[in-house]
This record gives C-alpha cells, sequence and structure tokens, in this order.
C-alpha cells in the first residue's frame, strides 16, 4: 500500500479565511471613503447654494429698495412733472363708497365650519 505524505500541504482554511477578513476589511475602507468623499461633494455644493442664497437675498433686498425709491411720493411727482405719468382725475359716476353700519356688520351671518368637527 501506499503511504499519503501529508508534509507539505497547505493549511488552505486558514488561509481563506484570513484572504476573506482583508478583502472584506477592504471593502468596508473602500466604502468608508466613497461615503467621506459624497459627504465633501454634498457640502461643496450645499455650501454653494447657501452663498447663492445668499447672493439672491442681498439683490432681493436691493432690488426692494429700488421699488421703494422709484415709488416713492416725491419720485412719482416728480414724474409726473416730466410728464412720464399721466394723472387723470376719477368721476365721482365711476366712484363707489362702502359705509359699513354696526348694526350691518352685526347682523352679518357667520358662516359654519363644512363637515367634520369644528
Amino acid at each position: 500500500m501506499r503511504r499519503v505524505h501529508r508534509d507539505n500541504a497547505l493549511p488552505l482554511g486558514p488561509i481563506m479565511s484570513a484572504i476573506l477578513a482583508v478583502l472584506f476589511f477592504g471593502f468596508l475602507g473602500m466604502c468608508y471613503v466613497e461615503m467621506k468623499h459624497k459627504l465633501k461633494v454634498d457640502g461643496d455644493r450645499c455650501r454653494d447654494l447657501e452663498l447663492a442664497l445668499a447672493d439672491l437675498d442681498e439683490r432681493l433686498k436691493v432690488t426692494g429698495n429700488d421699488i421703494m425709491r422709484m415709488t416713492s411720493r416725491p419720485n412719482l411727482e416728480k414724474r409726473r412733472e416730466e410728464g412720464f405719468i399721466r394723472m387723470i382725475a376719477v368721476e365721482d359716476s365711476r366712484m363707489v363708497r362702502l359705509r359699513w353700519q354696526r348694526s350691518t356688520i352685526a347682523s352679518l351671518p357667520i358662516p359654519l365650519h363644512q363637515g367634520g368637527l369644528p
């Protein structure tokens, strides 16, 4: 009978488990690096959007001030004197005047809540 010599056999079990552990931790490390990179990219994008929003807010304030300046009474009167704005008198026949009396307001019906509990 022939003898089987196992003196030169490789321990595949421990080698495979070590290789699998290295691959697993390498994969986890790559996932960590990818997540950190995505976090930085998203943070940069968020910062850029916040700067753009601040710029738009500033431009909105400037535009609001310009509108207030252009629609001020002295500026409108100046434009009217220059002939840029034409004013037409409102006729009494076109004017509607509303006069509410306390008894009229008190006698108005109170609307009830439609559907469900109030």
